[in-house]
C-alpha cells in the first residue's frame, strides 16, 4: 500500500470520503450523481490547497479520477466541465484509461451502494486487480468517494483489504 504520507503532503496517502449516494443504471452502465456533486465539490474547495501543495496554476495536471463505469465517466466529465475544469487536462476515465499513467492524486467513484445486489463489479474474478491498479496510479494520495459500507474490511476481497487502509471522513459541506 501507499505507506505513509511524506512531510507536508497535502493530503493522506489513502483515503475515503462516505457519500449517501443512489446508484442507478444507465444502459449497460451505473452512475451514481451524488458522488459526482460531491468530487466537484471537494475539487472546488481544495483547488487552492492542491496549487499551492503542487505548486500548478491548474489543478487538472495532478489529477486522475476513476470509476468502473462509463456512465459516470461521463457525467464526471459534464460536471467537471460546468464547473470550470479543463477535463482533457485530467486522466479521467476507466482504470484502463489510466494502465501506466500515474497522477499525484487520484480520486475513485466506485458507484455502488448498499442497496445494490449482487457481485461488485471491481469484485469479480476477472477484475480482481481494478482497485489495486486504482490505488497504485496514485503518487501522492488516492481518494475514494463513494458509500463505504459496501467495503467490508472483514472480507479477504479487493475491497476488504483496500477498506483497511482508508481512514473515512466525512465531507465538509
Amino acid at each position: 500500500m501507499k505507506g505513509k504520507a511524506r512531510e507536508g503532503q497535502a493530503f493522506p496517502s489513502m483515503m475515503a470520503y462516505h457519500i449517501n449516494g443512489v446508484s442507478e443504471r444507465k444502459y449497460n452502465s451505473r452512475q451514481n450523481i451524488q458522488e459526482v456533486k460531491a468530487i466537484i465539490t471537494w475539487l472546488q474547495q481544495n483547488k487552492e490547497k492542491i496549487q499551492d501543495a503542487y505548486n500548478v496554476d491548474h489543478i487538472e495536471e495532478v489529477l486522475g479520477i476513476i470509476t468502473p463505469f462509463a456512465s459516470q465517466k461521463g457525467e464526471l466529465s459534464k460536471a467537471l466541465i460546468e464547473a470550470g475544469f479543463k477535463v482533457s487536462n485530467i486522466k479521467l476515465g476507466t482504470v484502463h484509461a489510466l494502465q501506466g499513467a500515474e497522477r499525484s492524486i487520484i480520486l475513485f467513484s466506485s458507484v455502488y451502494t448498499n442497496e445494490d445486489e449482487g457481485t461488485m463489479f471491481f469484485e469479480k474474478d476477472n477484475k480482481p486487480n481494478m482497485l489495486n491498479v486504482s490505488v497504485s496510479r496514485a503518487k501522492d494520495s488516492f481518494i475514494l468517494f463513494g458509500d463505504t459500507r459496501i467495503f467490508d474490511e472483514t472480507k479477504n476481497t479487493p475491497s476488504g483489504v483496500l477498506k483497511k487502509h482508508l481512514n473515512i471522513y466525512e465531507m465538509a459541506t
